[in-house]
């Protein structure tokens, strides 16, 4: 007894049977024909006077770190090479209508000499001899890298917490023979399409750029592939936890000079201060930039405002030198009520009212001179 539809799903698992092994067929006479007669070691040149223009993709994944010390900047990107080898055109008609093939790149010619030149990682050189490479029926070959990479880059810290990093990766061939291998500027790119923003930088820009460099190791001009990118430091955590604690703690200081003088209070109210400003700013110097060469201008702020916390308590010992020392030892007595004249306790006051100003002055000319820097 037959069931209903068995023949015909029968002949329907059939057809694509042998489907499939007519394609597997095509491919094996498309690798018979073209791929497996190619010689790994022999470039694509057109003639003897061409060179194989490489085209390269970059799409940035993610940047992970900014080491203002070590001058390095650490990203992950994808990285995609290809170039044209006329050797490996085909009809796609002739083999089953097959667009493109993966073939192992130890079987046909692949750049093995294309380098990152400001790379300091131990992956300097991408090679694609332990992946696999895409072949299309045009000729185009072309394969993908995954790079974590960690390049140098100049990190200018001067106007930290509003500082900005222009930061490049450049390939290059470090073969001797330059003139073999060439950088096509009309197919490479620089692309966003995986990008995961970084807690600490935005990305504001990017751009590559195929130039001319001259290397003198080897005595000829070669060209390579910069791409850059530009990143800002993103300033408002910077702002709350670090720049708005030290204008209240500056302000704070013009109030020393506020505090009565016989409360009793104005030097350790001082002192309290400067100790708030010694134990916070050597809590700040741990999250600062570490740089050798250039001293961040909120540095220069950081201890211009410790300076001036240490001459309010030097300010406040002479106004009440002035104002203890003299009122004893020169004191006149009024002959109604026998009490010292304001004369000398009028002098301290006074000396606080000008020594307020001197430091508000202070305070005011070193914000502004922060700000202006880092505006500029």
């Amino acid at each position: 007894m037959k069931l209903p539809g068995m023949d015909t799903s029968f002949l329907l698992i059939l057809v694509i049977t042998n489907l499939d092994l007519m394609e597997a067929g095509n491919r094996t006479q498309l690798f018979k024909n073209i791929i497996n007669r190619m010689d790994p070691d022999i470039a694509p040149f057109e003639s003897a006077t061409t060179s194989t223009n490489l085209a390269i993709r970059l799409n940035i994944v993610s940047i992970s770190d900014v080491n203002e010390k070590q001058q390095t900047i650490s990203a992950s990107y994808w990285v995609m090479i290809g170039w044209l080898d006329l050797r490996m055109r085909w009809d796609p008609l002739m083999y089953g209508n097959i667009t493109s093939v993966q073939v192992k790149a130890d079987k046909i010619w692949t750049p093995t000499s294309i380098c990152i030149f400001n790379e300091i990682g131990n992956d300097k050189c991408i090679n694609a001899k332990s992946n696999q490479v895409t072949v299309n029926n045009v000729g185009y070959v072309f394969y993908l890298y995954s790079l974590d990479s960690v390049s140098q880059c100049r990190i200018e810290v001067s106007k930290y917490p509003y500082d900005y990093q222009l930061c490049s990766l450049v390939f290059g061939n470090v073969n001797a023979n330059v003139e073999y291998i060439s950088f096509d500027k009309y197919f490479s790119n620089f692309l966003l399409d995986y990008f995961q923003p970084n807690e600490v930088w935005d990305l504001k820009n990017h751009s590559f750029e195929v130039v001319d460099y001259y290397d003198p190791l080897i005595q000829t001009t070669q060209k390579q592939v910069h791409f850059h990118v530009r990143i800002e430091r993103k300033s408002f955590y910077v702002v709350i936890s670090m720049i708005l604690p030290v204008i209240i703690l500056s302000i704070l200081n013009l109030f020393c000079f506020v505090v009565p003088i016989d409360s009793g209070e104005k030097m350790g109210f001082a002192m309290a201060i400067f100790l708030t400003f010694a134990v916070f700013l050597t809590i700040i110097n741990d999250s600062m930039p570490k740089s050798s060469e250039i001293v961040p201008y909120f540095t220069i702020y950081l201890i211009s405002q410790l300076v001036i916390s240490g001459l309010v308590i030097v300010l406040e010992a002479f106004v009440l030198l002035v104002h203890f020392h003299f009122s004893t030892n020169k004191q006149e007595l009024d002959d109604d009520e026998k009490q010292p004249k304001k004369r000398f306790k009028i002098t301290g006051a006074l000396l606080d009212i000008g020594f307020f100003f001197v430091v508000l002055f202070g305070n005011v000319f070193s914000l502004l001179y922060f700000f202006i820097n880092v505006a500029n």
